[in-house]
């Protein structure tokens, strides 16, 4: 009988350790999936940034040319 009941203590503290050791788990996991999202969402904010740079440098370039042309025909206007 004691015997039974010990069982019974044992197995009750098992499961009581079992759920804290899943809660514990589950908050993990939900944290780490939290900051893998933030850590994506920062990688794609970091890559519209680089898009954003070649988009200026191209922009800058085109916008060079243009007043290459211009001064190129004024020059050859006064030839």
């Amino acid at each position: 009988m004691v015997l039974g009941e010990a069982a019974a203590a044992g197995a009750l503290g098992a499961h009581a350790l079992f759920d804290y050791n899943r809660e514990n788990f589950m908050y993990d996991r939900e944290m780490r999936q939290e900051q893998e999202f933030h850590i994506a969402e920062f990688r794609i904010k970091q890559v519209e940034m680089w898009r954003e740079d070649v988009r200026d440098l191209i922009g800058l370039t085109a916008s060079k040319m243009d007043k290459y042309l211009v001064v190129g025909t004024i020059q050859l206007g006064m030839c």
